[in-house]
């Protein structure tokens, strides 16, 4: 037998053992800021790659749960990256109906179901079979990060330096992110920054001493409305989408807070668009008020760059000599890590993993028909990468 027949008889053998995994790994729920419970799932994983002869690392980032990393032995060519993250919007208890269900429409519900548990198995299976079939001219990195449902925020962007940190060198990536129904693979997604802009002014009362204030509110007011004005919908949304100030209505506001995301196509317009919004808070239109601007955090853009298109060719003929659809391309407005992998020059393929709809609501649920094709598309992938990668 072929590496390719060895790689796909194991996957058609373990089909069992995958949908096992997949319920152990939702029932091990873990919302992101649950960090113990993030732990808990991480060490699962630990336990499991350390079982495959993977050399794995743990890294636990503070105020975040923890991030693991394994990777098998070195090979000839370069490393393939398997990206994905390990903590839900979920949670704990609240998913409607328990942790793990299929219904009669035969579809799995629970949380991180599609987003991005049954990735992960996707990812696993694909390195064990690819194991079995005595593939060895590439190491495979696998990199799950804790906070990815939160842009990063709660290790400040600690979680992102470990990525990149294993991602390093390698000549391509896949990002096991939820699987579209469509079969397509996402090649392109907006990039979206989130910051905080604060106006400090001085209160007085309104009615006594009103000469004496100056006020917050009114000068968050005009950021407001300059910031909003950038919006060019085929290029840049700026949403101020919440705002708080002031102590009582009969006092000038000495303070005022402003939640500011704005979203993107391309990494050119991120950076045009932050120089913008900083030359609008660096001008002062009410007297005696300032004007601070916190991190910018967020993601960058995904953007298609040299060797996208081949490696997009790879997946397409690998599918297509399994006698699975040939598998289409995309772009979407949802962020994820393959922004950081193509922005170091990786070419990625997203949405890599199961197949299903609803992420982040009480209907999450995925296919699980798609678990093995999917394993199988990515296994057949690496596999037939050329050497160029």
């Amino acid at each position: 037998m072929t590496q390719m027949e060895k790689a796909m008889a194991y996957l058609d053998q373990y089909q069992g053992e995958m949908m096992g995994l997949w319920e152990n790994l939702v029932r091990l729920e873990s919302p992101s800021s649950d960090p113990a419970a993030v732990d808990k799932l991480a060490s699962h994983l630990d336990t499991y790659c350390r079982a495959l002869g993977m050399e794995t690392e743990k890294f636990r980032p503070e105020g975040a749960g923890t991030c693991l990393a394994a990777q098998t032995a070195s090979g000839d060519l370069s490393p393939v990256l398997l990206l994905g993250h390990i903590d839900t919007v979920h949670p704990v208890g609240s998913f409607p109906g328990g942790a793990w269900t299929v219904k009669d429409d035969g579809f799995v519900y629970g949380p991180g179901a599609h987003d991005c548990k049954g990735g992960l198995v996707i990812a696993l299976y694909a390195i064990r079979a690819l194991q079995h079939a005595g593939f060895d001219r590439r190491q495979l990195r696998l990199a799950v990060v804790s906070d990815e449902e939160t842009g990063h925020a709660l290790s400040q962007m600690q979680s992102v330096d470990f990525l990149r940190r294993h991602a390093e060198g390698c000549g391509a990536a896949f990002t096991f992110e939820s699987g579209l129904m469509s079969g397509d693979i996402v090649t392109r997604r907006k990039g979206a920054v989130v910051f905080k802009l604060t106006v400090d002014g001085i209160a007085s009362h309104c009615g006594t001493a009103p000469e004496k204030g100056a006020n917050a509110i009114r000068e968050a007011a005009k950021k407001i409305v300059a910031i909003e004005d950038l919006t060019d919908l085929d290029r840049v949304i700026c949403n101020c989408g919440k705002i708080s100030g002031g102590t009582s209505v009969n006092t000038i506001p000495a303070k005022c807070v402003v939640d500011v995301c704005f979203r993107f196509h391309s990494n050119q317009d991120r950076e045009a668009t932050i120089a913008k919004i900083q030359d609008i808070c660096g001008k002062v239109e009410t007297p005696k008020t300032h004007c601070t601007l916190g991190t910018f955090t967020g993601f960058p853009a995904m953007e298609e760059i040299s060797g996208t298109a081949e490696l997009v060719k790879v997946y397409q003929d690998a599918s297509e000599a399994l006698d699975l659809p040939r598998p289409g391309t995309v772009g979407t407005a949802g962020c994820s890590d393959s922004a950081y992998t193509t922005s170091m020059g990786i070419p990625t393929l997203c949405a890599v993993g199961v197949r299903g709809e609803g992420q982040h609501s009480p209907n999450e649920h995925a296919d699980p028909a798609s678990l093995v094709t999917q394993a199988k598309r990515l296994a057949a992938s690496i596999l037939t990468l050329p050497e160029t990668f």
